[in-house]
C-alpha cells in the first residue's frame, strides 16, 4: 500500500491499482438492524458505482455453505476490480449476537478464504485494570497475528483505550510497529461530540510528530456533521451503518428517520426517479450524498475555505468552538 499526503490535511492511499481520497466514508454492510440480505446490499453499492465497502467477518463465517461459496465469488470479483473491500474483524456482530465464541481463529478461517484490500485487527479492548504497558503489547500482538493471517490487503491497527490515554497509547503502538492506518472507535473518545474532536486533535497531533503520513479511521462514524467536526480535527476515514438505516437530509446533513425520506425536499436524480422501490431510492441517495458530501469538505480544505462549510452545517457559536479545537482563527 502506498500512502501520500497530497495537501494537508489530505491523504491518497493506493493498492492493488485502486486509489482513493480522504476524507473518506466506508458504507458498513452488517446483518445488524438489516433489512436485506448482504447479497442485496452489495449489489446496490456496485450499482451505485460506490468505490467501498465493509463486511463483517462474523456475517461471513455464518453464512451457509452455498451462500458463502457465492460471496467468495461475489469479494474476489470486487477485489479485482476498483472497489475497496474492507474487512471488519467480527466482534461488532460478535457483541451484539452475545456470541462469547467468537475468536481470532474463527476470523482465520475467514481470511483464508477472502481477499480483502483491508482487514481492522482483531480488538484488544481497554481494561482500567490493566496497565498501559500491557494493554499495547496486547494489542500490537493482536495486529501481528491478523497481519500474519492476511493473504492480501493491509492490517489496519485498531486500537482501544480512553479519551485520557488515547494519545499516548497510539504512539506507543505506532512508534513499535509503524502500522499504516490506524482505526479508534467512536464511542470512546468522549460523550460530547466536543471532547470527540479534542480527543481526535490531540491523537492526530501526536501522529504528526512522527513525520509519517498515518491516516485515522474512526470506527461507527456515520453521521455527516461528525465526520465533517472530525474531518477538520484530523481525521481521515469512517464506517457506520447510518447509510442503511436512515435518511440524509442534503441541505443540513441532518438525519432522518429511514421513513421519513417524504419530509425532506430533495432533487437528487435519484429522488426524482419513480417507480423506484423506496428501500433502494433512501440507500441510493444516501451514497450519492456521501459522495458530494465528502468532496465539498475536501475542496473546502484544499481551498483552505473551511469557514464556508462549517458555516453552512454548523451554528456560529460552535464555528468558534470547533475553530478553536483545531486552532483556527
Amino acid at each position: 500500500m502506498y500512502i501520500v499526503e497530497e495537501f494537508p490535511r489530505l491523504f491518497s492511499i493506493e493498492t492493488s491499482g485502486k486509489s482513493l481520497k480522504t476524507p473518506f466514508f466506508v458504507p458498513a454492510i452488517s446483518s445488524i438492524k438489516a433489512d436485506w440480505e448482504i447479497f442485496g446490499y452489495v449489489d446496490l453499492i456496485e450499482k451505485v458505482g460506490y468505490p467501498g465497502f465493509l463486511i463483517s467477518a462474523y456475517d461471513i463465517f455464518k453464512l451457509e455453505k452455498k451462500e458463502k461459496k457465492i460471496l467468495m465469488k461475489v469479494l474476489s470479483n470486487y477485489t479485482d476490480k476498483r472497489v475497496f473491500v474492507f474487512l471488519d474483524n467480527g466482534n461488532y456482530e460478535a457483541y451484539w449476537y452475545k456470541n462469547n465464541t467468537w475468536s481470532l481463529n474463527k476470523l482465520k478461517t475467514v481470511l483464508a478464504r477472502v481477499y480483502p484490500d483491508f482487514c481492522f485487527s482483531f480488538d484488544i479492548f481497554w481494561d482500567g485494570d490493566r496497565s498501559v504497558k500491557k494493554h499495547v503489547k496486547e494489542t500490537i500482538t493482536s495486529i501481528a497475528k491478523t497481519a500474519g493471517m492476511q493473504k492480501t490487503g493491509s492490517t489496519i491497527a485498531l486500537i482501544h483505550s480512553n479519551p485520557e490515554l488515547f494519545p499516548k497509547v497510539t504512539r506507543k503502538i505506532v512508534d513499535y510497529i509503524n502500522p499504516e492506518i490506524v482505526a479508534i472507535p467512536e464511542r470512546e473518545l468522549g460523550f460530547s461530540v466536543f471532547q470527540k474532536s479534542q480527543t481526535v486533535k490531540k491523537i492526530r497531533d501526536e501522529l504528526d510528530r512522527t513525520k509519517k503520513p498515518i491516516p485515522i479511521h474512526i470506527l461507527g462514524t456515520g453521521n455527516p456533521i461528525s465526520i465533517l467536526i472530525f474531518t477538520l480535527c484530523g481525521a481521515d476515514m469512517y464506517d457506520a451503518l447510518d447509510w442503511s438505516n436512515a435518511f440524509v437530509d442534503p441541505k443540513t446533513g441532518q438525519l432522518f428517520h429511514f421513513s421519513q425520506k417524504d419530509l425532506v425536499d430533495c432533487q437528487c436524480k435519484v429522488c426524482k426517479m419513480k417507480k423506484v422501490p423506496y428501500n433502494y431510492q433512501v440507500l441510493a441517495h444516501n451514497l450519492i450524498f456521501y459522495v458530494e458530501f465528502l468532496d465539498k469538505i475536501r475542496d473546502s480544505i484544499r481551498n483552505e475555505e473551511i469557514d464556508v462549510v462549517l458555516n453552512e452545517y454548523l451554528r456560529e457559536e460552535d464555528v468558534s468552538k470547533i475553530k478553536r479545537v483545531i486552532g483556527s482563527k
